[in-house]
């Protein structure tokens, strides 16, 4: 089973991070804009944080 099937406040905090990341800093200013702007139209974070947990289990399973 997938963490964040176990734990979905899992996949909440990773999106959170996703969020918070400065993207402007590393000149990525439309992404930061969108963010900021737009934070309910970012479908993309969700499906980014999946793929990252599921990266992170599959190796934490071997």
């Amino acid at each position: 089973m997938a963490r964040t099937e176990e734990d979905p406040s899992i996949q909440q905090r990773v999106e959170d991070v996703i969020r918070d990341f400065p993207f402007d800093n590393y000149g990525l200013n439309d992404i930061d804009i969108a963010l900021n702007d737009h934070p309910d139209d970012q479908e993309w974070v969700p499906d980014l944080a999946r793929k990252v947990l599921a990266t992170l289990d599959e190796a934490v399973s071997g």
